[in-house]
């Protein structure tokens, strides 16, 4: 049976209001097998560069080429067999291969007095947007790795002051670094302050752990200053009853003072 689309666009205003609009949009049937697409606007054509001949009658998933595992594709889909409005981000690609980052808002809709579903995509280009928070997120990576200075605090002793949070890719990083560090002054005692750091988790433990490992190989004692009583607490669950074999001090002072009366 077919269907007259006309009744979407009850008159040339309408139509000529959409077509106007910057954003791409586009209109599916669900009712047809593989939910085709019915109309698209010219800001669709000229966000992907297809033009509507080309394209009408197919599904929206040719936009994706060969990249079809993205995670936001099952919402989509969970959205589109539940009869729901959704805004997910995928990655596609215009017709000259270009990939861009598409952010596209679906909601269903019901048509005339039987209530024929349609569902209507609206679609926005926000490479922009993601290229600015990937650079974010690696100016905040550089900034983590860099305001971690080691100090020379005495002629046998230097400190580290940890903030914010530690992942695993940052104690790697320090890890490399302490190790550079200590090889070139042959300190004695190494301290790391905890005092700044805002989780004491099984992370920090192994990382702690595998400092103080590679420091007793070059014959340095590693001493945690800055321990709070949460992260005592943390200490003996990490250790899983084990004696935890790092020398503990409540400040990086008494830490210090430690080292100059010889009583580490």
């Amino acid at each position: 049976m077919h269907y007259d689309y006309s009744q979407i666009f009850r008159d040339n205003f309408i139509k000529e209001a959409i077509d106007r609009v910057g954003a791409g949009i586009v209109i599916t049937d669900p009712s047809i097998e593989d939910n085709p697409i019915i109309y698209v606007n010219k800001g669709f054509e000229e966000l992907t560069l297809y033009e509507a001949v080309d394209i009408l009658g197919k599904n929206c998933r040719f936009l994706q080429m060969e990249d079809t595992k993205q995670p936001d594709l099952d919402v989509l889909r969970m959205a589109i067999a539940n009869r729901e409005s959704v805004i997910v981000t995928l990655k596609n690609f215009r017709k000259n291969g270009e990939m861009f980052w598409n952010e596209l808002a679906l909601y269903p809709i019901y048509i005339g007095e039987e209530k024929k579903l349609f569902f209507v995509g609206i679609q926005k280009d926000i490479t922009e947007q993601k290229n600015n928070e990937e650079l974010i997120k690696q100016y905040v990576n550089e900034i983590n790795v860099l305001s971690t200075p080691i100090i020379s605090v005495q002629e046998n002793a230097s400190v580290l002051p940890l903030i914010g949070n530690l992942e695993e890719e940052r104690f790697h990083h320090l890890v490399t670094e302490i190790a550079a560090y200590v090889s070139r002054t042959r300190e004695e005692y190494f301290i790391i302050d905890l005092q700044g750091l805002l989780k004491y988790d099984e992370v920090v433990h192994q990382g702690l752990t595998m400092i103080y490992d590679i420091l007793a190989l070059m014959g340095v004692e590693l001493l945690i200053s800055g321990i709070q009583i949460q992260m005592a607490q943390d200490t003996i669950q990490y250790t899983h009853g084990r004696k935890f074999s790092i020398k503990t001090f409540q400040t990086c002072r008494k830490a210090m003072e430690a080292i100059s009366l010889d009583k580490v």
